[in-house]
């Protein structure tokens, strides 16, 4: 769809589309199961996250914050902000936007009196706009203050110890240490270059990823100008088995370290059954990607306000359509492409290049916002700037970051070939700075071959 741009502000006409009557979701993505929020039911389908579902609900808050009681709902949908947290099955602060639904499934709000859909302590952020320091809290008595304290403290504590027979089901056996000479983090399209290059040279090479699918970004389906495209992504993950490689989805690095002289990563592998793997590599591939980084508006924490990619992969694999105004931020390709998509969707859609000094409006969830004088009432913000480079496993073995002042991040310094300077290590695509999908996977073709 072709897009002109008629301003700082301009709207897409929605298409003649049958809109659902009754839940946000397109109809070929029809609820197979039950799951239940604060004993209240709600249609999913099994399998996928709870966000899912509860955005499907129209039910985008989904937790109270840790102090001031502020509602809170799904960012990022990647399982990298905290947003999120439930108490699912049991077992306490659990990403709703990474927990997949079964029917009968009880999933409780936290930190909330009764429940975050209704939290008499939100009285708190209103009560105190400018903050409150709990440490100065009835100074004048000691006793006073202590109570005070330890009051506020209880407060701001979030979830409940889990169930004994929860935690007994989650419970992990020890794990053996395994050798591999190459580990790429990140099934992406750097990670996925770098392990067809390893695999083709006859590299043992483990890829490990914590979503569940291969694609990183290419899962929103823009299908941009020049970009792999996910069939791409599943052909090179499957050459990669093919040659020996193991491509472990669902399966998150907690950690890397340096242990005798060589990496040692943790792995925290979904279940059923969960298990945890201590993997000892030759050397390591990063090509973790980004973060999604919130709008710098007022009230920018507000339910309905989503990353774009997380928002572009619920549409696009879950059938998940948030609201029926959007406004998408950012300028480039990929806030086209999803407002494009939203708007063939049947969203109506507005786009704003840049999103400074805006405020967003309402309390449950975003109703409007409000920029340079101008209301533009939506009930969903996207947010599709560019992410803040995921460097945190690299900095753990001593790669170096350098501050990239155009786009406001910290991004790790790398050479043309993907080396960080440490030792058996290496580093592709967007942790090194932004760059599109194509650049993305070149740069992990190169760091493949010098990790060869």
């Amino acid at each position: 769809m072709h897009v002109r741009d008629a301003g700082p502000a301009w709207r897409y006409p929605p298409r003649a589309l049958p809109r659902p009557s009754t839940m946000p979701r397109l109809s070929t993505f029809e609820p197979d199961c039950t799951i239940f929020l604060d004993g209240q039911p709600i249609p999913a389908r099994r399998g996928e996250p709870i966000a899912a579902a509860l955005l499907a609900a129209g039910r985008p808050l989904v937790s109270r914050s840790a102090k001031y009681h502020r509602p809170r709902g799904a960012f990022c949908l990647a399982g990298s902000c905290g947003s999120c947290l439930v108490r699912a099955g049991g077992l306490p602060n659990q990403r709703a936007c990474r927990t997949p639904c079964r029917d009968g499934l009880a999933i409780e709000t936290q930190n909330a009196v009764p429940n975050a859909a209704h939290d008499v302590l939100g009285v708190i952020d209103l009560a105190y706009p400018h903050g409150l320091d709990h440490h100065h809290l009835m100074t004048w008595s000691g006793l006073a203050n202590r109570a005070a304290v330890a009051f506020s403290r209880r407060l701001a504590g979030l979830g409940r110890l889990p169930d004994p027979e929860a935690l007994d089901a989650e419970r992990a056996p020890p794990a053996a240490e395994e050798r591999v000479e190459v580990l790429v983090v990140g099934a992406g399209p750097a990670g996925l270059a770098a392990a067809e290059a390893l695999a083709g040279a006859g590299r043992q090479v483990l890829v490990a990823d914590a979503e569940p699918a291969v694609g990183g970004r290419l899962r929103c389906r823009y299908e941009l100008p020049g970009e792999p495209d996910l069939a791409w992504a599943e052909r090179v993950a499957t050459r990669v088995a093919a040659a020996g490689g193991e491509v472990a989805l669902g399966t998150t690095v907690l950690g890397l370290w340096r242990d005798g002289g060589s990496p040692l990563a943790a792995l925290d592998a979904d279940g059923p059954p969960r298990r945890l793997r201590l993997v000892r590599p030759r050397r390591v591939v990063v090509a973790t990607g980004g973060h999604p980084q919130p709008p710098a508006i007022e009230n920018g924490d507000r339910p309905g306000v989503y990353g774009g990619r997380g928002l572009a992969v619920a549409l696009a694999e879950h059938g998940v359509l948030p609201g029926r105004r959007a406004v998408v931020v950012g300028e480039g390709a990929e806030p086209e492409a999803l407002a494009a998509r939203l708007a063939a969707a049947g969203v109506e859609v507005r786009r704003l290049p840049r999103a400074d000094g805006a405020r967003a409006l309402g309390r449950a969830r975003v109703r409007a916002i409000e920029l340079g004088g101008e209301r533009i009432l939506c009930d969903v913000v996207a947010v599709a700037t560019a992410p803040a480079p995921a460097a945190e496993l690299a900095r753990e073995l001593g790669a170096e970051v350098a501050l990239d002042v155009a786009a406001g991040v910290f991004r790790l310094k790398v050479a043309a070939d993907g080396r960080t300077g440490v030792d058996g290590l290496f580093a592709a695509g967007e942790v090194t700075g932004e760059m599109d999908g194509a650049r993305a996977a070149e740069s992990g073709r190169r760091a493949g071959e010098a990790a060869r």
